[in-house]
């Protein structure tokens, strides 16, 4: 078992191994699927992609996958310049099932790395780890990283974006395999091979409008599921503040709580275990007559005497000692 299997967990390996079992187009199909958003009106490079792979293979005489150097070569055709020891690291670190081939979903995972780890580190909200300026060029080690987010499926997929996938997919593989049937016949030549030759020149006619009302509609959908998508994004995240701020709330609340608790009950033990004089009561009755009563009954004042008018006393006295003298 290679490094790079041994990375992946198991539940993607098996996955994965599904996948590679699956024709170019379903191949092509999943991709689109999981990269609907991402690859927003440059899905139908995938389209052609597909159909640029499956010539290159015709000619190079394979059936299903290429070797290494095969698909270094289809790489830098289709516009991914890299040094020929950075095409072979890249391979050999996309080669996720180790078996020395690269399928179609494989040269996809290849050929939009960076777009599928800028999609990877933005759904975690991790740092990024590699150096994606130059489009991911000579990054290695990323195996395990974009086959997890090739089966993670966009949240709020609608399912009619879904099945127009299905759809283009299935009249292209229909279309693609009685094109190849009508060109084996037209290569005979003779009656038969005109007839196939006129056949053929009909369906590229017929099937282009076909093609082009199927990719309307695969817009359309894909435009109706990016907004819903979006929106249960928006709704999420406003859950999630809601909740966010009525925990910290509660928590405030609790904590409040408990001080109140914990002060409550020191302060009934110091009451308990303190002695203190009682406070005097001063009634309207009391401030009548001038006195203070205190709780026991104790430390009774004099009565308070209305005050004299005129000069006070010792005033008068020495007034009087004066006029004496006199």
């Amino acid at each position: 078992v290679s490094t790079l299997e041994s990375a992946m967990p198991a539940n993607l390996s098996s996955k994965f191994d599904a996948l590679v079992l699956k024709d170019t187009d379903g191949q092509m199909e999943f991709f689109l699927k999981s990269f609907i958003f991402e690859l927003g009106d440059n899905w139908k490079e995938v389209c052609e992609l597909s159909k640029k792979f499956k010539k290159y293979l015709k000619d190079q005489s394979e059936k299903k996958d290429l070797n290494h150097v095969q698909a270094s070569d289809f790489l830098q055709q289709n516009g991914k310049t890299r040094t020929g020891l950075e095409r072979k690291k890249e391979c050999k670190d996309i080669d996720l099932n180790s078996d020395g081939r690269i399928c179609f979903i494989e040269y996809l995972l290849l050929h939009y790395k960076c777009m599928i780890l800028k999609a990877y580190y933005k759904r975690t909200e991790k740092p990024v780890e590699e150096d994606l300026s130059n489009d991911g060029v000579g990054v290695t080690g990323v195996g395990p990283k974009v086959l997890e987010e090739l089966f993670t499926l966009p949240l709020g997929l609608d399912p009619k974006l879904i099945a127009a996938i299905e759809e283009f997919t299935a009249k292209k593989r229909k279309r693609e395999a009685k094109m190849a049937k009508l060109e084996k016949k037209a290569a005979k030549g003779g009656v038969l091979g005109k007839a196939a030759k006129n056949e053929i020149e009909q369906m590229m006619s017929q099937d282009l409008t076909a093609m082009n009302r199927i990719e309307l509609t695969l817009m359309a959908a894909k435009k109706k599921g990016a907004r819903k998508s979006g929106e249960e994004a928006l709704e999420a995240k406003k859950k999630a503040e809601e909740k966010k701020k009525a925990d910290k709330l509660a928590a405030g609340r609790n904590k409040m709580a408990s001080m109140a608790a914990m002060w409550g009950g020191a302060k009934k033990t110091m009451l308990n275990k303190t002695k203190t004089k009682a406070t005097p009561n001063i009634d309207s009755r009391t401030k009548t007559l001038g006195k203070i009563k205190s709780k026991s009954g104790i430390q009774k004042l004099k009565k308070v005497q209305k005050p004299r008018e005129g000069l006070a006393p010792w005033v008068k006295k020495q007034m009087k000692e004066e006029q004496k003298k006199e």
